[in-house]
């Protein structure tokens, strides 16, 4: 029931900006239930939860449990200003993602097309063929869907929605895009991914990033209006949505509190009372993220004496029967490829841009660790700060969810009782780090943080198998996500 609300919610904002976007106009007739199921990948009931949230708003006309038409009514004057609105209100961040999103997708698309049979070349041809704004986004979404990554899907798809991709067929496109320059790319590209040459796969896709970016900049600077950055709506990566992201959200922050903050050397957690108030949650939030973490493993609630906080040497098995545990699980298993495919480019920025006081106070951190036995922690610790001083809002957004995901994960890694080469390893990768940063070794330091995640996920995967949940499972379990079809 949660999950289908968050979907409920995600696909009223998608349709939403439609009509606001002018993509479906007073008159029209919307696609079929079935169409949307198909769309969005989902069962009818969400679909018909967002369409009657959009009858009681005014935008649709519903009969007898039909949609007819569309009623909204908008000038073509107000639609445009709805859009020049829209990304004036995100510019700054808006320009964060066009310019860095490379890092993030273009690994993935490569190896989607590295998986790709001719069944797949032939459907890419064909979009390719169409080549309009929304063909594209329909071949970046089938490509990365290769991958089998629920949770960069549900990355892809946020930006998407932030960037207004899904209305790019509005009568006033700002994109300024060229199907003819776009198809002549494209063709280009699915040669090359015919031919399996990689790097001039690589170099095309991000050329043809740029152009998108350069004509959309070109288009709407002149328009934007200036908005002071306090008051600009910045990006933000809704894994879960609604109610369930804020109690989420409060977990990743205990955890984080309780390994590397004010809580470390606290024996028990406060009352949910001095949390609600210190987090700004209700006190029913409260209660159900600490339910979460004793579901982990992490924390033991007493009855008569409060939450006590389970040390690194007596994390408890965690309750492999909750659906709570298996979704995260399968979160964490994915961040670990979202990270092997990024964290090059990632921490190449983040290590030339660190202050010299910024790069003493992580060495600190890494120091700390080695001196009380917390190697395991060190991954958690650079991605913790990578989330903190990245110069990059959509960078410190996304490696700061990972981080969350991470910390999540912890206490599956002390409960299990871990192998000696495993504390060995994070001994290993916290002496690496501290030796290069202070040396201003930055390949060495990239390629350390590398080899450690990738070391990392075949040994979860591994573990979680032997507990009963296989990586299939994992990479079934979802996030909100939408797997764009066609219509």
């Amino acid at each position: 029931m949660e999950y289908e609300h968050q979907l409920s919610n995600l696909i009223y904002d998608y349709l939403l900006n439609r009509f606001r976007f002018g993509y479906y106009q007073y008159g029209d007739s919307l696609p079929t239930v079935d169409v949307f199921c198909r769309l969005f990948n989902v069962s009818a009931h969400p679909i018909w939860t967002a369409l009657r949230r959009l009858r009681a708003d005014g935008y649709i006309d519903m009969k007898n449990g039909r949609i007819s038409k569309v009623i909204y009514k908008q000038t073509e004057q107000e639609r445009r200003d709805v859009v020049i609105d829209y990304f004036s209100q995100r510019w700054t961040s808006y320009l964060d993602i066009y310019r860095n999103s490379k890092w993030f997708y273009v690994p993935f698309m490569i190896e989607g097309f590295r998986r790709m049979d001719e069944k797949d070349i032939s459907y890419i041809t064909q979009l390719v063929e169409r080549a309009d704004a929304d063909d594209v986004i329909l071949l970046y979404s089938f490509t990365m869907q290769k991958v089998r990554n629920s949770l960069l899907m549900n990355l892809y798809w946020e930006t998407s929605l932030f960037l207004g991709y899904p209305f790019a067929k509005s009568g006033f496109r700002p994109y300024g895009y060229d199907p003819e320059l776009g198809r002549q790319q494209l063709r280009h590209l699915v040669q090359l991914v015919k031919e399996g040459s990689w790097d001039n796969v690589r170099s095309i896709l991000l050329h043809h990033q740029k152009s998108v970016m350069d004509r959309l900049i070109v288009n709407m600077e002149p328009l934007i209006r200036r908005i002071p950055d306090q008051e600009q709506i910045s990006f933000v990566w809704r894994i879960y949505n609604g109610h369930p992201q804020v109690c989420y959200d409060l977990s990743y922050r205990l955890l984080h509190e309780m390994y590397m903050g004010e809580y470390r050397n606290k024996e028990f957690l406060p009352s949910y009372e001095k949390m609600a108030e210190r987090f700004g949650v209700s006190v029913s939030t409260a209660r159900r993220s600490i339910s979460m973490l004793n579901r982990i493993g992490a924390a033991e609630s007493i009855n008569g004496k409060g939450t006590r906080i389970l040390s690194t040497g007596e994390c408890s098995s965690p309750d492999f029967t909750s659906p709570v545990i298996h979704r995260n699980l399968s979160y964490l298993v994915q961040s670990l490829e979202l990270l092997i495919h990024t964290c090059e480019e990632v921490s190449y920025h983040f290590f030339e841009h660190l202050l010299p006081e910024e790069r003493e106070e992580l060495i600190s951190r890494f120091e700390e660790n080695r001196c009380f036995g917390r190697g395991r922690l060190s991954i958690n610790t650079y991605l913790y700060y990578i989330s903190r001083y990245s110069r990059i809002q959509v960078v410190r957004q996304i490696y700061g969810t990972v981080y969350g995901l991470f910390l999540w994960g912890y206490p599956l890694r002390i409960s299990r009782g871990e192998e000696s080469a495993m504390v060995q390893r994070g001994v290993d990768f916290t002496a690496s780090m501290i030796q290069f940063m202070k040396e201003n070794k930055t390949e060495q330091c990239v390629a350390a943080v590398k080899t450690y995640i990738q070391e990392e996920q075949p040994y979860g995967i591994h573990y979680l198998e032997q507990h009963g949940i296989a990586e299939e499972e994992l990479r079934n379990s979802a996030p909100i996500r939408l797997l764009i079809a066609g219509e």
